[in-house]
């Protein structure tokens, strides 16, 4: 693997040496076989397992969607289905059948006043509080992610995204932030961005907001994905919250490469996985080349 050792270039956001091959070292040993395989597709491979391609479609219901919790036997989650299709994302898998069908189960989910909200199946089994169906916290965020993904992978015209945005702009309060928890807010920032370009003043609002929240409540978890999801939709690195989060992020960063998860150690390398997706995102490091023979079952394209 080529120059492992990069400068940080976000245009003077920061200054620092990251090394690769701790966190890639970090992932490689203490990740399942598709945390892996998402670790080569953010390293630039672009030609998914088939074992992967196999495992994602066994977990997804008929529906379209993934179980809550990725269990499965339980109803679609939107929260599950956004965070597979992040999966797909770093597996560059947005052409295949199983990203499609996801698609259309967060368009089939809808209702009928524009919003999405969990499954009153997933209340048996005791979800957690920030996924509790019916809370309108919940609500916001699955409405918020939902739009967000939609208009990323291309339906920012639909008549479902716009319903969407309707109902979250009568959500936004005065202070910028939207209604719940502070991930439906950079969120909700990102899909206005998205769809009504970078003046938005919408989006512009909400980023702005994001700014005065406090350090103690940017994990590395929420700061990765905030991260990560703005730079999708186009906020640049030297906006204030982007450029105090990546400071952040990289204080926050082990000596063995990894990222903590207030969830407990389980969700270590998902976390560090979303750190490495939102430093690649924010042009703050550039991937090293992958010099290795594509794995078995690789498909060809």
């Amino acid at each position: 693997m080529a120059s492992p050792r990069l400068e940080g270039r976000t245009g003077g956001v920061m200054s620092v040496r990251y090394d690769w091959r701790r966190t890639i070292a970090f992932i490689d040993q203490s990740g399942n076989e598709t945390e892996r395989a998402r670790l080569r597709g953010l390293l630039g491979r672009t030609r998914p397992d088939a074992r992967i391609l196999r495992t994602l479609e066994a977990l997804q219901n008929e529906d379209g969607g993934y179980p809550g919790e990725l269990a499965q036997g339980r109803p679609s989650s939107v929260e599950a289905t956004a965070l597979v299709l992040g999966w797909m994302q770093d597996l560059s898998m947005f052409a295949f059948p199983q990203a499609q069908r996801a698609v259309t189960y967060l368009l089939t989910a809808q209702r009928p006043d524009g919003t999405w909200d969990e499954s009153p199946g997933l209340l048996r089994y005791g979800p957690s509080p920030r996924l509790v169906p019916g809370d309108p916290r919940v609500q916001a965020l699955c409405t918020a992610l939902a739009a967000c993904w939609l208009a990323f992978l291309g339906y920012r015209q639909d008549h479902g995204v716009a319903r969407a945005l309707a109902w979250l702009r009568s959500r936004q309060a005065a202070d910028g932030r939207f209604l719940g928890f502070l991930r439906t807010t950079w969120a909700a920032a990102a899909v206005f961005r998205l769809v009504e370009g970078a003046g938005s003043s919408t989006s512009a609002r909400a980023v702005e907001a994001l700014t005065g929240v406090g350090d103690d409540r940017w994990y590395p978890g929420a700061l990765a994905g905030m991260l990560a999801c703005l730079a999708e939709a186009g906020v640049p690195a030297s906006v204030p919250v982007m450029r105090r989060g990546l400071g952040r992020l990289w204080a926050l960063a082990r000596p063995d490469g990894s990222w903590s998860s207030e969830d407990g150690d389980a969700y270590t390398v998902e976390v560090t996985l979303g750190a490495l997706r939102a430093l690649l995102r924010c042009g703050a490091v550039s991937p090293p080349a992958i010099q290795e023979a594509p794995p078995a079952g690789a498909i060809e394209t």
